[in-house]
């Protein structure tokens, strides 16, 4: 479902009237529901770093006389591999300016990561902390189009999203469906930390054990 989709079901969850087009939620209810369900996709994103889901792989090519790269990622690098060699991190960033610097390693300094100058093909395997996705892939922070997705797998999505956007919303435990929503949210969730539990514990690598950017 997309951001759209979720919002309108939801509305209709709630006995509010679904909307025709997206550009249509004007109301200052439908504001504060788009700001829920935005706090609500980052909150349960975040319960576990461990989430298949978050795991990510992105691609670079290093140069011979290149230091500084804008990887462009938000959230935290698991390993590095180049085509032949895993690199390490380098705590002291003012070493990639010497004359020698550090073999097969890599730095951060402000906003660039920094790498050893050479020629070399990386995949760089990092927990997001983006999880919102568009319609072309690419990952941002907040549902913002229509056509964006959470990168929490579809099959919890309506359970989470709806269920725990009505119950947020309304914050009457005296609505007549307000138990059944904090009830089938809170199972949702459980059963999101138990598969993450379960997969981890496997040994299963889905994807390579990452989903490519």
């Amino acid at each position: 479902m997309n951001y759209f989709e979720i919002i309108n079901a939801t509305l209709i969850e709630m006995n509010y009237a679904q909307v025709a087009a997206f550009t249509d939620l004007t109301k200052l209810e439908h504001k504060r529901l788009m700001n829920i369900i935005n706090r609500l996709n980052k909150e349960i994103c975040s319960l576990n770093d461990n989430f298949y889901f978050r795991q990510m792989i992105k691609k670079i090519k290093l140069y011979p006389d290149k230091i500084e790269y804008s990887l462009d990622i938000l959230g935290k690098i698991s390993k590095i591999l180049g085509q032949k060699v895993q690199y390490t991190f380098e705590p002291d960033y003012s070493k990639f300016y010497s004359e020698q610097p550090p073999q097969n390693s890599y730095s951060t300094y402000g906003e660039k990561t920094l790498f050893t100058p050479c020629d070399d093909s990386l995949r760089i395997f990092y927990v997001t902390n983006d999880f919102v996705k568009t319609k072309n892939g690419e990952l941002k922070s907040n549902f913002t189009l229509e056509t964006d997705e959470s990168i929490i797998p579809s099959n919890f999505v309506e359970k989470l999203l709806i269920n725990g956007a009505a119950y947020n919303f309304k914050q009457n435990t005296a609505h007549p469906k307000y138990t059944h929503w904090k009830r089938e949210y809170d199972s949702a969730v459980s059963e999101l930390l138990a598969s993450a539990k379960s997969i981890a514990g496997s040994g299963l690598m889905i994807d390579g054990g990452y989903r490519k950017l």
